[in-house]
């Protein structure tokens, strides 16, 4: 029978270097736990006097130009040719606050039918057809203090888009039939109302703050839609939508000068 003999030597060698690796790593941890800051004096907050910040960069005010024509329209003009865009806004003074209390949702419809009911020249399916095979927009609607009428286009398509731009603005004809679509749609808007929580805190909320009868709180109902003809809605147009009573800006890659021509 063979006894195998157990190698002593070498266990007493690996316990002696568990030893030093273990005193070895306690000093290790505790010469970190020394050097590092406690945790109350790095994470102590400053007062608000004591905080620093750098001071804020110059506000760079754009170069722009602006002249009155002789019917008053005020025009603001900003040249930028980082981008081949133009863009463009109208401001008017008018707004929903300043329709009859019998005829509430008026001034949105007259903003929304501006645009998408056709002009002298064009119907609205042509004006939507132009528009986009030039990547193109125009805009117009109103709200409670001001209405506007708005155009995107490439610098390259700027004298059409522009012109057509002029063409909703001065050649509204109100289709009557994009008229009864747009009250349909304000409609439904009127029945799908209480859906949301928000909508109806943000309603109630107004009419505590101005009163209910306040142009600033007042809501459009079934009932003043229908008080709403054609007629309304083009006296409306016609008393607010003058060029003493607009401002106009626009801004992008375009010649000051040209620009001014073309307005």
């Amino acid at each position: 029978m063979i006894v195998r003999q157990f190698p002593w030597p070498k266990l007493r060698f690996g316990r002696k270097l568990m030893r030093r690796l273990s005193v070895g790593l306690a000093l290790l941890a505790l010469r970190i736990l020394v050097l590092r800051p406690s945790p109350a004096s790095a994470l102590t907050p400053k007062h608000y006097t004591e905080l620093t910040s750098p001071p804020l960069p110059e506000i760079q005010i754009p170069k722009y130009s602006r002249f009155q024509l002789k019917n008053g329209l005020i025009v603001y003009l900003m040249e930028d040719h980082e981008l081949p865009l133009v863009s463009g806004t109208a401001l008017f003074r008018t707004g929903d606050r300043l329709e009859p209390g019998d005829k509430v949702g008026l001034a949105g419809l007259t903003g929304t039918v501006l645009r998408t009911g056709g002009t002298q020249q064009r119907s609205a399916d042509a004006l939507n057809q132009l528009l986009e095979q030039r990547a193109a927009s125009v805009e117009t609607s109103i709200g409670a203090t001001s209405g506007s009428a708005s155009f995107d286009a490439l610098t390259e398509d700027l004298g059409d888009v522009f012109g057509l731009f002029a063409e909703v603005i001065r050649q509204p004809i109100f289709a009557p039939d994009k008229l009864d679509l747009a009250k349909n749609q304000t409609r439904g808007g009127i029945a799908r109302r209480n859906d949301s929580p928000d909508d109806i805190t943000g309603r109630e909320c107004e009419q505590l703050i101005y009163g209910e009868t306040s142009p600033y709180a007042r809501i459009v109902e079934y009932a003043t839609l229908d008080n709403i003809s054609r007629d309304d809605v083009v006296k409306f147009y016609q008393t607010y939508f003058h060029p003493n009573n607009m401002i106009l800006g626009i801004v992008g890659d375009f010649n000051s000068k040209q620009m001014r021509s073309l307005i």
